[in-house]
């Protein structure tokens, strides 16, 4: 080879080199997750998708009567419309964005919930005061549980045990209902015209919005059914979400067009966030990265950062946006491959085979079987095993929208359905290290060494005689 032809291999070389060395330091980032906000239009008799990835509306979906409330399975397949001025609820199936069959329910539904197991969704009669199960697997409606004083708002417990109905009056109550005999409880005097009512991810607190004359939240102890005292917010606050994170309440003031949020450690309100006219439902990705507000006023939906809780730019839907929803995010599939090393050397571990239905996997959580752990971002990484035997590795992955083995849930619609597809594990065999055998090894060398030594005497010899 010339030398200039030398020179430019070596020159490109390193050019490669470098540009894969920039390309580890700074990796590409990972995808934005394709959730989709299902946004309910009273006035227009649809329901209106939103990409959260990019913020832009797709064509609306055509539903009953007046839809009100809505709410997804926990695996993001099916979504639940109650449409108040048909008396019923449209299933559609959120992979095609079409509409099912109606399921006739109670007089003017209005809120709705699913279960976290996703067998079952709860419908807030307001005209006959009462609540309707649905059997989400055949779509019927089951025997209605009557709860009384005009229900509206519902919401399940992250163990899925009880449902906290919302009523306007006397008053202003909660019901809870059991939901192993769909039975009803004691209402919760909680003051004001009970409107909203969203959970905390570990189940300890309900947080229940009282509209006009009440401009007030008050949270409700689970564990003893006690309401405590009332958190004031804005004008005529009605719908309520609460972060995955289950720090944030947000708080949806119709009456003062803003957004409350409330710190749920302290039960301390901050400071509003101004939206569209009349906000009305509200919903936060699961990433909890991401406000969604529904503004019944002003025909849009408005996203807010929850990290500044500052406002961008509306999103045009249909007319009377009324209630929303998001697709829940899903829990990766793990796959695991392994090349086992001997002890003292490196055994490769590879879990690039596994797939996540939204955004991408963001980490990687090893435990090796020997005692030893580590934490990656991507999917392949090594480790040394100081002595031989079998081990039982264990790979634990997490989204970038933050889902793992765990669900987490608020009320309605699930956030993350984690679940142990997140997970998977391998037996590993780690070799001893041969050890050569050291009495073959010496034989050719001490022969070596007898022919060596001969041949130097034998010289030796020679020159000898010949100086004689």
């Amino acid at each position: 080879m010339r030398l200039m032809d030398r020179r430019f291999v070596r020159a490109s070389t390193g050019a490669l080199l470098a540009m894969g060395a920039l390309a580890q330091a700074h990796p590409v980032a990972a995808a934005t997750p394709a959730w989709s906000a299902y946004v309910t239009n009273n006035g227009s008799n649809n329901v209106t998708p939103i990409a959260t990835a990019s913020n832009t509306a797709a064509t609306p979906i055509t539903v009953g009567s007046n839809p009100d409330g809505i709410a997804i399975t926990p695996a993001g397949k099916t979504a639940y419309v109650a449409n108040s001025g048909s008396d019923d609820v449209t299933p559609f199936a959120t992979a095609s964005n079409t509409a099912g069959t109606p399921i006739t329910v109670g007089s003017n539904p209005l809120g709705i919930a699913i279960t976290p197991d996703g067998t079952t969704a709860y419908v807030a009669n307001t005209g006959s005061q009462n609540v309707t199960p649905i059997a989400t697997a055949s779509n019927t409606a089951g025997t209605p549980i009557t709860v009384g004083g005009f229900p509206r708002g519902i919401a399940i417990t992250p163990d899925g045990k009880t449902a906290y109905v919302a009523t306007g009056s006397p008053g202003g109550t909660v019901t809870p209902i059991a939901t192993a005999s769909n039975t009803a409880g004691t209402p919760i005097a909680v003051g004001g015209s009970a409107f909203g009512i969203a959970i905390t991810p570990d189940g300890t607190t309900a947080y229940v919005t009282n509209g006009s004359p009440g401009g007030t939240v008050t949270p409700i102890a689970t564990a003893s059914n006690t309401a405590g005292t009332p958190i004031t917010v804005g004008s005529n606050p009605l719908g309520i979400a609460i972060t995955p994170d289950g720090t944030t309440a947000y708080v949806a003031n119709t009456g003062s067009q803003t957004v409350t949020p409330i710190a749920t450690a302290s039960n301390t309100a901050g400071t509003p966030i101004t939206v569209g006219s009349n906000p009305l439902g509200i919903a936060v990705t699961p990433d909890g990265t991401t406000a969604y507000v529904a503004n019944s006023g002003s025909d849009d939906v408005t996203p807010f950062a929850t990290a500044s809780n500052t406002a961008g730019t509306p999103i045009p839907v249909g007319t009377v946006p009324f209630g929303i929803a998001i697709t829940p995010d899903q829990a990766p599939v793990a796959h695991l491959s392994v090349t086992a090393g001997q002890a003292g050397s490196a055994t490769s571990f590879d879990a690039s085979a596994s797939t996540v239905a939204f955004g991408s996997i963001a980490t990687y959580a090893w435990s090796f079987g020997d005692g030893r752990t580590a934490s990656t971002t991507t999917p392949t990484t090594t480790h040394t095993y100081a002595a031989a035997g079998t081990f039982t590795v264990r790979m634990t992955e997490t989204s970038i929208g933050g889902t793992s083995t765990s669900q987490v849930f608020t009320g309605q619609t699930l956030s993350r359905n984690g679940g142990p597809s997140a997970t998977t594990s391998q037996a590993v065999t780690v070799a001893t290290v041969p050890v050569p055998d050291v009495g073959a090894t010496l034989l050719p060398a001490v022969g070596a060494v007898t022919v060596s030594l001969g041949l130097v005497m034998l010289l030796l010899g020679l020159g000898r005689r010949r100086y004689h």
